[in-house]
């Protein structure tokens, strides 16, 4: 499995998305530390609008592609 950080995922979540529909897996890091896995669902399990990442990727496509540090954490973290 692969480990991507959370910088990865803001720099490239549509691309990953992208991964993950293709049935990869990844292990999720935040400050060099595991935090979760992203793993792709199974065929007939919807993606929940509420999903975080799901989130950091339409925050990031309105905003023309990008996020800063502290909107990406506070969408996914809830700071």
């Amino acid at each position: 499995m692969e480990t991507i950080s959370l910088l990865d995922v803001r720099r490239n979540a549509k691309g990953l998305v992208g991964r993950l529909v293709r049935g990869e897996s990844f292990r999720l890091t935040y400050r060099n530390r595991p935090v979760g896995e992203l793993f792709p669902l199974k065929k007939n399990q919807p993606i929940e609008i509420s999903d975080p990442v799901y989130a950091v990727f339409e925050h990031g496509e309105d905003l023309g592609g990008t996020l800063d540090s502290r909107a990406a954490d506070a969408l996914i973290y809830d700071k």
